[in-house]
């Protein structure tokens, strides 16, 4: 009995094992042996994904049915049928972006058995922030299918049209400006501008709005042409004129580094010009152009830049005065380091005080009052222990009572023959100027100063 029963369960065992391949096969000729499937374009996406620089947008195709075998879809961009859909009116509202900022997978893969594929769209941020506010148009079209399988001609071509406003809001745009971009920046009276003794230099900053990302270039271009009719509409001032090219310098493109929200270039005019132009005020527009990334607020893409040569106008007038210093060195003011030296506008040699202990005191002596709107001071070439570290000027108009104008301490020079400025707050004319040298670096009992320059502004 049990033999016969061992014997009718490997017959069962063996029966369903059959009947159940049997079933698998089937399926699997249904599957194989079918037709293949058709394929269409769809307008249908899932959750566009945004960085800093692409937008990608996932979009499905449509299959007639489960597919067969796995296979790939080619795709290719068509922005040309985009384009003549909005010509003949059957795209309305839209706009058609540029072909080459448009990235798209070559294929998408449809499994064995899947009745669905998506691929993905990759565009430039650049382009998107571009036309924000409107909606854009994205074409592609089904190019070829493989083994077996058709494309649906009647469905071959898909546009994505996408609302940019409900896609990005107005803090992300990344937007080009300069600071001043819009308005006039006028260099006058030691405002805007800074001096040195080849002239003086304009600083302008550009900036970008939204988060910073990766490193950008964005051209620099300067335009003369447009100044007269600033000129006629009142804009500018009737003496004005324009910087000419070769009366001025500045940089062609300026860099952004990554993760930077600012870059900052110069427009640099030597003093000849600002003399050969006095009485005149010279004006130049410069103009932020052609990111490499990112888009330019045409509103604040470019700013006019006036220079009062008038007022602008420095002058080193250290020789008009009459130099002298409470106690000099001991071969006298004339001696190799004494200390005539220290104004005879030669940085090679110096003026050596022995015994310092704090009360220098150097006098310059002008018979006409003088504007004092800087002075430099210059290291001598030897220990840099011997450098002043604090000291004072002050002003006056009888030589006894005297006014600070400018303080300094904890001062460094970090070389030998180095030449320091130093800006005078609020410039008054004054006939008496002293300079108090109250510490040295320290570490010897010697002062040393190469060059003492007192700078005139109108």
């Amino acid at each position: 009995m049990m033999k016969i029963f061992k014997i009718f369960a490997l017959t069962v065992t063996v029966a369903y094992t059959f009947v159940a391949c049997q079933d698998a096969n089937l399926e699997d000729f249904d599957l194989q042996g079918g037709k293949g499937v058709l394929v269409a374009a769809s307008t249908s996406i899932g959750t566009i994904g945004k960085t800093n620089e692409t937008l990608t947008i996932p979009v499905n195709l449509k299959l007639s049915g489960a597919a067969s075998k796995a296979f790939e879809v080619s795709l290719q961009v068509n922005q040309d049928t985009v384009a003549k859909q909005i010509l003949e009116g059957k795209l309305t509202d839209v706009t058609a972006i540029s072909s080459g900022a448009i990235l798209i997978d070559n294929v998408a893969k449809v499994n064995y058995g899947s009745d669905l594929a998506q691929f993905q769209i990759t565009v430039a941020r650049t382009e998107v922030e571009k036309y924000f506010g409107k909606k854009i148009a994205i074409g592609y079209t089904i190019d070829n299918v493989g083994k077996d399988n058709s494309v649906d001609q009647m469905q071959n071509t898909g546009i994505i049209v996408i609302n940019t406003s409900e896609l990005l809001t107005a803090d992300d745009i990344h937007y080009i400006s300069l600071q001043t971009g819009g308005n006039t920046i006028e260099a006058k009276d030691r405002q805007n501008y800074s001096s040195s003794s080849g002239g003086i230099s304009i600083p302008l900053v550009a900036s970008l709005a939204s988060f910073p990302g990766s490193a950008f270039s964005v051209g620099i271009a300067v335009d003369s042409d447009t100044i007269q009719a600033l000129i006629q509409d009142g804009t500018l001032p009737s003496n004005a004129m324009a910087l000419q090219e070769g009366e001025f310098t500045i940089t062609d493109k300026v860099t952004f580094p990554s993760n930077a929200s600012e870059a900052t270039f110069a427009l640099d005019v030597p003093w000849t010009v600002i003399n050969n132009n006095l009485g005149k005020q010279l004006a130049i527009v410069v103009r932020l152009e052609a990111p490499s990334l990112h888009i330019l607020n045409t509103e604040k893409s470019f700013t006019t830049i006036l220079i009062d040569c008038n007022n602008v106008l420095e002058e080193d007038v250290t020789h008009l005065g009459v130099f002298s210093v409470n106690r000099d060195n001991g071969g006298g003011p004339s001696a190799n380091e004494g200390s005539l030296k220290m104004v005879d506008n030669n940085i090679n040699n110096k003026f050596l005080q022995a015994d310092f202990i704090g009360d220098l005191v150097c006098t310059l002596v002008f018979t006409e009052p003088q504007k004092i709107g800087a002075y430099t001071l210059t290291s001598a070439d030897d220990a840099d222990a011997r450098d002043p570290k604090e000291w004072n000027l002050q002003g006056s108009n009888d030589g006894v009572n005297w006014t600070t104008v400018d303080s300094r301490s904890d001062e460094l020079f970090n070389g030998r023959k180095l030449t320091r400025r130093f800006n005078v707050s609020y410039p008054t004319f004054y006939t008496h100027y002293r300079l108090n040298i109250t510490a040295i670096k320290g570490g010897t009992n010697l002062f040393q100063l190469a060059e003492w320059r007192m700078i005139k502004v109108r």
